[in-house]
């Protein structure tokens, strides 16, 4: 029962002839385009492909869209691990149809391990999110499954470092068929190119999909991805493994809808994860995870009741490196070294579980005001270990006059110890306990009239308690067990604003800013900025359509500095001085040619960070005096030829 919303938007636009590449196209023609979208969950922020394929510095990926959103942050511009509204990357999760994946990006600001083709919709979950995601004390990033098409059609793209593509269709009136995937073929290229780096990354989807009778519906999901990373030492030749990593999901499900309008699903996922070479010889997890949920509608439309049960069983086989003598010649000392150590105490072999029930109901109170109250109950095991989880929360909707609502939002969320986000890697034990984090916020929703622009804003304030943050809580080289098991209280506070829409028939813009304050507070009640604590985040985007197939559009990318200090040092003080800020400027040129009545072929040049800027990364700290590091400049030119029928 999600509302829609519908945003019209006039572009020029003109249809080229059928089996014509032409190179004098007719003159245009004006038609007029609707966007529709569905809304999202109340406190959360939904975007269509279509709405975000055309933004500049994307590079066309429904999932890197999220960054243009208010409370995203990255780690590092042009990198896609964020930190969302003060929560740490270990603390994000990522979902794809339901099933969570444990890398999003290939390597080397590579595309998502998902094809583009297979999304129809990205919603961000910033906090509370609905009770049926659970176990993460940060935020969620859910990607909806484009819908079994009536019809064969296919989309590929060949890029100079990747070639891939997706081809779907029905195979007699019940059962419709996929196949999907990336192939890094220019990491060979970009290997012989720069001698100290060597990488590839691949990524593979299927799905078979046969209705059962006439409201049930039987689908089997494949999909998987690895990726590799390492840099050439001088002496010796010897790689360092940066990222050694894959995994593959299997996901059967039946889907069933009963007359009265209630859906029931059933589902079981198999999974294998595994991480090599970094911090431990080779991790592996293999998982077996089960699921049920229901939706009832109540009361001819005036509430939706939803619950559910999940279980998760997890199976770690860990070989770690042998311990180092350093009288040893090449044994790995210093930093190398204490992360060796830290992964022997944190990831020893084991079996976890865990298991979890949900409900929520989206009761309507009204033609223009919704209340959604949920609770989530998980129950862990570790190593012996045990703990529990009960989180409640409630999120609302009200209409106030036909063009505001306001939108508050309420809950608690917890999760095991984080991590960085890495296939096999998870700290066993339970170690400190669970971290748990109380979200808020407390937004508004403005349509303007005449013009379709929307304008949102939200005062949020996220408290999580138990944090495990080694990015946030500290810098410098310090990799030793320590350094991952300490705990904080995080605290996160501050405005977002965005606004979308159309300012003419052909330009479009979207734009956001947050305004924010994200401290930790260390055992000895020390409170200083998180480490990556950026006061202002902006993003400016113009989209223009110039008619004859022509788009083009602009991004402008703003952060204001981080702390120039080592967080975790003793110098540390509550209002530091400040690294630089850092700018950049996306461009993205499109040209479309219309072939027969549904094909295309697209030719695309789209390029971050085209200004070359040169972002500071990290601070390095000695004898209280403290030096930038710098990076980049990240620099991603893409030149790809799509096509489609």
């Amino acid at each position: 029962m999600r509302r829609r919303a519908r945003v019209l938007f006039a572009f020029a636009a003109s249809l080229v002839p059928a089996a014509a590449l032409a190179e004098e196209p007719p003159p245009p023609e004006p038609i007029e385009v609707t966007v529709e979208g569905d809304k999202a969950p109340a406190g959360s922020v939904s975007l269509r492909r279509r709405d975000i394929r055309e933004m500049p510095g994307v590079l066309g990926d429904p999932y890197r869209a999220i960054e243009v959103q208010p409370g995203v942050t990255p780690t590092a511009s042009g990198l896609p691990y964020y930190y969302i509204r003060g929560a740490p990357p270990g603390n994000i999760g990522f979902f794809y149809d339901g099933v969570r994946v444990p890398l999003l990006f290939h390597v080397g600001a590579g595309p998502s391990v998902i094809s583009a083709p297979l999304v129809s919709r990205v919603t961000l979950h910033m906090g509370p999110y609905p009770a049926d995601i659970g176990r993460l004390a940060g935020a969620a990033v859910e990607a909806e499954a484009a819908p079994f098409p009536n019809e064969w059609k296919g989309e590929g793209a060949f890029r100079f470092v990747d070639v891939g593509g997706v081809v779907e269709g029905p195979v007699g009136d019940k059962t419709t068929v996929l196949v999907g995937g990336h192939y890094a073929f220019g990491g060979h290229i970009l290997s012989a190119l720069i001698d100290n780096v060597d990488f590839g990354y691949g990524d593979y989807q299927a799905r078979v999909s046969r209705r059962v009778g006439e409201r049930g519906r039987f689908t089997a999901l494949v999909f998987g991805a690895w990726d590799y990373l390492a840099a050439t030492t001088d002496a010796g030749g010897e790689k360092d493994v940066l990222l050694d990593a894959d995994f593959h999901r299997l996901d059967l499900r039946y889907d069933h809808e009963f007359d009265s309008g209630a859906k029931v699903r059933a589902a079981l996922m198999l999974g294998l994860d595994r991480s090599r070479q970094v911090g431990a010889e080779s991790a592996s997890n293999g998982k077996i995870g089960a699921r049920l949920r229901g939706s009832f509608p109540i009361g001819k439309g005036k509430a939706l009741l939803r619950g559910g049960l999940d279980l998760m069983v997890d199976r770690y086989d860990i070989v770690h490196k042998e311990p180092c003598d350093i009288a040893v010649e090449g044994c790995a000392s210093g930093p190398l070294g204490e992360l060796d150590e830290a992964f022997r105490a944190l990831f020893p072999s084991r079996w976890d579980t865990a298991v979890g029930a949900w409900a929520d109901a989206l009761v309507v109170l009204s033609d223009r005001a919704t209340i959604t109250p949920g609770l989530r109950v998980d129950h862990y095991t570790s190593m012996g270990n045990t703990a529990l989880a009960v989180d409640p929360k409630i999120t609302g909707r009200f209409g106030v006059g036909e063009r505001v609502r306001i939108v508050p939002a309420f809950g608690v969320a917890s999760q095991l110890p984080g991590f960085a986000p890495l296939p096999a890697l998870q700290i066993g034990g339970i170690t400190g306990g669970l971290q748990r984090s109380l979200q808020s916020s407390l937004g508004a929703e403005v349509k303007l009239s005449p013009i379709p622009v929307e304008i949102s804003g939200s005062l949020f304030r996220q408290v999580t308690f138990n944090l495990t943050d080694p990015i946030g809580s500290d810098r410098g080289t310090n990799l030793g067990p320590a350094r991952f098991l300490s705990r904080s209280t995080g605290d996160a506070y501050g405005l977002e604003l965005s606004g979308r829409g159309a300012l003419r028939k052909d330009l479009l813009f979207m734009a956001s800013y947050t305004l924010s304050r994200s401290t930790r507070t260390s055992k000895s009640g020390l409170t200083t900025p998180s480490a990556v604590d950026r006061t202002h985040v902006a993003h400016v985007a113009l989209l223009y359509d110039l008619g004859a197939g022509w788009k083009a559009g602009v991004r402008h990318v703003f952060y204001s500095g981080f702390p120039a200090q080592e967080a975790g040092s003793g110098a540390s003080v509550e209002d530091p001085p400040r690294v630089r800020p850092f700018y950049r400027l996306d461009v993205r040129v499109s040209r479309r040619f219309r072939v027969g009545e549904t094909g295309f072929v697209s030719l695309v040049l789209d390029m971050q960070n085209a200004t070359l800027s040169k972002e500071v990364f990290d601070v390095t700290c000695a004898r209280g005096i403290c030096q930038p590091r710098l990076l980049g400049p990240i620099t991603i030119p893409q030149v790809s030829v799509e096509a489609g029928f």
